[in-house]
């Protein structure tokens, strides 16, 4: 049944999407959006969705390396394109989808996986003011090196600030956590509760900062695939723009709407347009014809990707969707 607050949320959703709908209805030029999509360049398309699956296979990576990889590559995988598939098409919070899918399709519980949403959260986190100071520095026209030094010093310093951070409000973070995770029905607080405890013991070890920084790694090489998905995106257009003008857009837009943390239709396009326009490199059609490439190769990636795991786990989607744990 859906609570009160659910049902908000899909009202959001749903006007969200029409105001997007009258946008691109009332500023946007029919023909002229055919004619740029009869100029683009397919194959520079096809080898950024090269990047792109690439980059998703990492994600699975990197989420059973958070895990100490006990559970296999193929149920993760499974898991991880369900939950995505879902937040593409559906106004649900995609974490609670993705522990829910993996507990059904792997010995891992939700009590082992919902402390590692935290580091995962974390680490985009990060990857976030990369690419925000990648961005950055393109617009404003710094040297190369600056970007290059900011980014070491995020890299460094973030880690042990996060150690820092989450020992001191442990104390407060962690009923939060709990309060969020406890949603799904079925989960015993308890049990969270437990978990949480030992993650909070054990973040501030060696062993989880080492670990913490190769998953850092991880997501470098990750984001780097996702940035080329969003160039190759502008060359397919076959617009001429300067390289610097394509890496900038491109950095601000993975700093906004990564792969890895995807927003609905309608939701998606609103935003690359407001982003791209302030650049003064594209108009409106053009801004628009990109936003309907890049979401129109990752919707189409999820979409075959989370109804093959559907298929393969036989997992019901409607219990899913709702968040209820495997109690068979």
């Amino acid at each position: 049944m859906n609570t009160p607050k659910n049902i908000k949320w899909i009202w959001i959703t749903i006007g969200t999407i029409l105001l997007a709908i009258l946008i691109f209805a009332v500023f946007i030029d029919i023909d002229t959006l055919i004619r740029i999509f009869q100029r683009v360049r397919w194959d520079f398309y096809l080898i950024g969705m090269l990047f792109l699956v690439m980059g998703i296979g990492l994600i699975t990576v990197r989420w059973r390396f958070l895990l100490r990889n006990k559970p296999g590559f193929v149920p993760t995988f499974h898991a991880n394109s369900i939950s995505y598939m879902l937040k593409l098409l559906l106004p649900v919070p995609q974490a609670l989808i993705r522990l829910t899918a993996l507990s059904i399709t792997s010995s891992i519980d939700i009590y082992q996986s919902a402390p590692m949403m935290m580091i995962e959260r974390f680490l985009e986190m990060i990857m976030r003011l990369v690419a925000i100071t990648l961005a950055g520095v393109l617009i404003f026209d710094f040297p190369l090196w600056i970007a290059g030094l900011l980014i070491a010093a995020i890299l460094v310093l973030a880690i042990p600030a996060f150690v820092v951070w989450f020992t001191r409000n442990a104390s407060s973070a962690v009923p939060r956590l709990i309060s969020r995770f406890t949603k799904i029905p079925g989960l015993s607080k308890e049990k969270l509760r437990q978990a949480m405890l030992d993650f909070q013991t054990n973040i501030s070890t060696m062993r989880a900062t080492r670990g913490i920084s190769i998953a850092v790694g991880y997501s470098l090489v990750m984001w780097g695939l996702f940035l080329l998905y969003y160039v190759l995106g502008f060359l397919s257009l076959g617009i001429r723009l300067d390289n610097w003008e394509i890496l900038a857009m491109s950095a601000a837009v993975l700093a906004i709407l990564p792969p890895s943390t995807p927003a609905m239709i309608g939701v998606y396009q609103g935003v690359i347009v407001a982003i791209l326009i302030p650049f003064g490199a594209l108009d409106g059609n053009q801004a628009t014809a990109y936003a309907l490439l890049m979401f129109g190769g990752q919707l189409a990636l999820w979409v075959i990707l989370g109804v093959w795991g559907l298929k393969q786990t036989d997992i019901n989607i409607n219990k899913l969707s709702q968040g209820k744990l495997n109690q068979e």
